[in-house]
């Protein structure tokens, strides 16, 4: 039997919901990302703090992720899960990373610098290795989110529910 078809009123609740899980855990990482930066600069004594960047970026990468989302193919749910995991934490990661390039370099052209001063400044501080550094850990920061995303999407989000939040032997009976 198969079972009821969502009303839009439900979609767009789980919509939201599953947005500002996103966006929290996006907010989390990048404010992680820009407290580590602080610590690091206030170290050489140089004054950084771009922390209502965190949740900006949050905001909108978790709204990018969400739609690129609907464009993943069917193919990948073929696969085991630990690779559509491991794909998807990368494929997004590069995406995330690519996004942030640009947004850099429109920053620094706002700023008044060239366009070859953007994107030095954009590509992890002037080297692709900085970018392929930021991306290689987004990669890495992004698995929790596509393990559970997945794994929800598999067991059903209630029965997962019920075993990441509920007692251990409660949920066994």
């Amino acid at each position: 039997m198969n079972a009821p078809t969502p009303t839009q009123k439900q979609r767009a609740y789980q919509g939201l919901k599953n947005y500002l899980i996103l966006a929290c855990y996006l907010w989390v990482v990048f404010a992680s990302f820009v407290l580590y930066s602080t610590v690091i600069l206030s170290e050489h004594r140089i004054p950084f703090a771009p922390h209502r960047f965190a949740l900006v970026n949050a905001l909108v990468l978790a709204k990018v992720i969400l739609i690129a989302q609907r464009f993943v193919g069917e193919w990948l749910n073929e696969m085991p899960l630990i690779y559509t995991t491991l794909l998807k934490s990368v494929a997004f990661a590069v995406l995330l990373g690519c996004l942030k390039i640009i947004e850099e370099t429109l920053r620094g052209l706002y700023r008044g610098l060239s366009y070859n001063e953007s994107i030095l400044v954009a590509v992890g501080g002037g080297t692709l290795t900085g970018a392929l550094v930021f991306m290689a850990i987004l990669a890495v920061v992004l698995i929790p989110f596509f393990a559970f995303t997945e794994l929800g999407s598999v067991l059903g989000e209630e029965k997962l529910k019920i075993l990441l939040f509920t007692p251990r032997r409660a949920a066994g009976r």
